[in-house]
């Protein structure tokens, strides 16, 4: 095997250890829901923005409010073909707060340098002339080796980006003229904590993060972890999300 060879496949097995490492990338995302029990039928919807300022043609918003949809497909909800024809409004709200300096206590590794034994080694050496092997003994130095030999804790200061992910379903009121507010069905929160200020890559994992905790009660903050590899990470990338549909679309119980 050529040298040439040794260096491609020495860097092909680098690339594969980065894709490795970037698949296996945990996320910590704290979680807190709420539900409203005296409405429990509500299943078809349409999304607004909370800022009624936010352009819902930017291609980030359009983005994230397809992971949403896929989020909702797995609790079985469906959006409403018309505003009129929705059992809820779902106002969304998304992005990062201000980065903000923190000090956390973190473990970090020890390392020892072992200074192996020196070996004997015996070496042969033939003179051309005479053809006589003579065999003698070689000192070889032993090799020198960093080993973990425990953890220590240290203050580190670290800079926190929060990214947050909300949504609130509320009665569908459009049809209606009340001075009375819609009452609020259900809520989510899912808030991240960590020195990461790509939002667009926390989105996903957020609208992950919502698809078992809507129409639940959480109590208070419910942190979870997620994998890029895990399946309901996957299912919200794929956005398998069915076209909107109205009640009379639904099958019914009749004939």
């Amino acid at each position: 095997m050529t040298f040439s060879k040794v260096r491609s496949i020495a860097a092909l097995g680098a690339i594969l250890a980065l894709l490795l490492v970037g698949c296996n990338t945990t996320y910590e995302m704290a979680v807190d829901a709420i539900s409203n029990p005296s409405i429990t039928d509500a299943e078809s919807y349409i999304i607004i923005p909370r800022d009624p300022e936010t352009d819902t043609n930017d291609l980030r918003y359009k983005e994230t409010v397809d992971y949403i949809k896929t989020a909702l497909s797995g609790k079985g909800l469906y959006e409403a073909l018309n505003a009129e024809d929705a059992d809820m409004v779902i106002e969304i709200d998304y992005g990062m707060e201000p980065p903000r300096q923190e000090y956390r206590v973190v473990e970090e590794p020890v390392f020892a340098t072992i200074q192996h034994p020196d070996t004997m080694q015996q070496v042969a050496q033939t003179d051309p002339r005479t053809g006589r092997t003579i065999v003698y003994n070689v000192r070889v130095p032993g090799r020198r080796s960093k080993e973990l030999i425990g953890y220590e804790e240290r203050l580190k200061s670290v800079v926190v980006n929060e990214k947050y992910l909300e949504l609130t379903a509320k009665e569908n009121t459009i049809t209606t003229s009340s001075d009375i507010p819609p009452q609020e069905i259900w809520s989510v929160q899912v808030r991240n904590f960590d020195e990461n200020n790509d939002l667009r890559e926390y989105i996903p994992i957020m609208a992950a993060s919502v698809t078992d905790y809507v129409g639940e009660d959480t109590g208070s903050n419910h942190n979870i972890r997620l994998k890029e590899k895990d399946d309901v990470v996957q299912f919200i990338k794929k956005g398998i999300v069915q076209k909107p549909a109205s009640k009379a679309d639904l099958p019914t119980n009749e004939g």
